[in-house]
């Protein structure tokens, strides 16, 4: 009984704090919805791995069982990103989300090779759930199931941060991010980006007998705002403003991320300093410094954040320009012109994509493709027959200059007519 008294008046005391939030019933609702769909693993295209589903919420108990079973201790689940915001957004429009972020509060000290038992511990995974479906295992080599299913994997260890983050692949774009975070000095970029629902009561509660959520019984959950006071970081969620603290530790991709809000209809909140933008180009130039680099993270960032027939794709680049033209201020003049070129390059194979019922595409080139490289220094299409508007393009962006050390993306273009 004693105990039961402790856990109540812990969890009344955490509630009081202003970072913290229980959720209503219809947030749990939402929640319960988001926890228990059913998610889809693809294998990569010609591997020939089978497509893996699992609810969430069973997702996520199997890869903590199995960190577990690691000697890696988890201090809590967490809910984070779009699919948080869009769990405890009030009104009718609901927050946009593609990707599903799950963060794993771990304790690693003292765990040797802590980032290899993590790794270890969700490709274990990946098998059980195969093998719940098929009685044919994968192969038991953990490098091929990494090959087939894993879209990106990042390690940052020092002393301010340790943590992993695993991408589990989705055909649809519907990608699910493990996060295995001991610590990390920046957890987010905005406040709207900034909630944390704590998922280990709902968790609990699906393991019941009956898992039947009511507004007479549901679990008690508890959300936190990073960014600072849960009202106002709510506030601005609902309201649709950008605000955030100490904008020179966003790290580069937050621009992307920045722009993103404007072209989904978020506005810079009136009491904000608007000068963050400067520190936000700066850091994207830091991090991002070659224009290859920057052309493979704004295509990823588009690819990830919105659908190929999404009319906000071409805002978003708009966007992307203006601020990059008038707030860059860390780099010389032609150096910031072939960044604003590579942006409107893009922009434009997008519009001529759009206009033509095309899409833009990657892979080997063959005689219907056009084939174009970037570097440093470059634009250059080097195949014949060219679109007569491709050719303009190439006229207008004379500061990217071909060079021999290129590296190739393709646009392809059906139904323009040839000259």
């Amino acid at each position: 009984m004693a105990t039961v008294v402790a856990a109540v008046e812990e969890h009344s005391s955490r509630v009081e704090s202003p970072r913290l939030n229980e959720l209503e019933y219809q947030q749990v609702c939402r929640l319960g919805q988001v926890m228990s769909e059913d998610i889809r693993i693809c294998g990569r295209s010609g591997s020939h791995f089978p497509i893996l589903v699992i609810p969430m919420h069973k997702l996520v108990t199997m890869v903590r069982k199995n960190l577990a079973a690691g000697h890696i201790l988890v201090r809590d689940v967490r809910l984070n990103g779009g699919a948080a915001s869009y769990v405890l957004q009030s009104g009718t429009e609901k927050a946009e989300y593609n990707d599903i972020d799950l963060i794993f509060r771990v304790d690693i000290n003292g765990v040797e090779n802590g980032s290899d038992r993590v790794k270890e511990a969700v490709l274990h995974s990946l098998q059980e759930i195969h093998l719940d479906h098929d009685d044919k295992p994968l192969p038991a080599c953990t490098g091929f199931i990494e090959d087939a299913y894993i879209r990106k994997m990042v390690k940052v260890s020092n002393e301010a941060d340790w943590w992993s983050l695993i991408c589990l692949t989705n055909a649809s774009g519907h990608h699910v991010e493990l996060k295995f975070v001991d610590r990390m000095r920046r957890q987010y970029e905005f406040s709207v980006d900034s909630f944390q629902i704590e998922l280990d009561q709902l968790l609990s509660f699906y393991s019941s007998e009956k898992p039947q959520l009511e507004s007479s019984c549901y679990p008690k959950i508890l959300a936190e705002s990073v960014y600072g006071p849960f009202d106002t970081a709510l506030l601005h969620l609902n309201r649709k403003l950008i605000a955030t603290n100490s904008p020179e530790q966003i790290r580069g991709g937050g621009l992307l991320k920045y722009c993103y809000l404007l072209a989904r209809g978020f506005r810079i909140d009136s009491s904000f300093d608007f000068s963050f933008t400067k520190y936000m180009c700066s850091r994207f130039f830091i991090d991002f410094p070659e224009i290859i680099q920057q052309y493979r993270k704004i295509l990823s960032y588009l690819r990830d954040h919105f659908s190929r027939d999404d009319e906000k794709r071409s805002q978003f680049l708009s966007i992307l320009y203006d601020v990059v033209q008038e707030s860059t201020v860390c780099l010389m003049g032609q150096e910031r012109k072939q960044t604003l070129d590579l942006i409107s390059s893009i922009a434009q194979a997008e519009q001529l994509a759009h206009q033509s019922s095309g899409c833009v595409r990657f892979g080997p080139p063959n005689s219907h493709w056009f084939q174009g490289f970037y570097n440093k220094h470059l634009f250059q299409g080097i195949v014949g027959n060219i679109p007569t508007n491709i050719n303009r393009l190439k006229r207008e962006f004379p500061s990217l200059l071909f060079s021999p050390n290129t590296v190739p993306f393709i646009y392809y273009l059906p139904n323009i007519a040839h000259s």
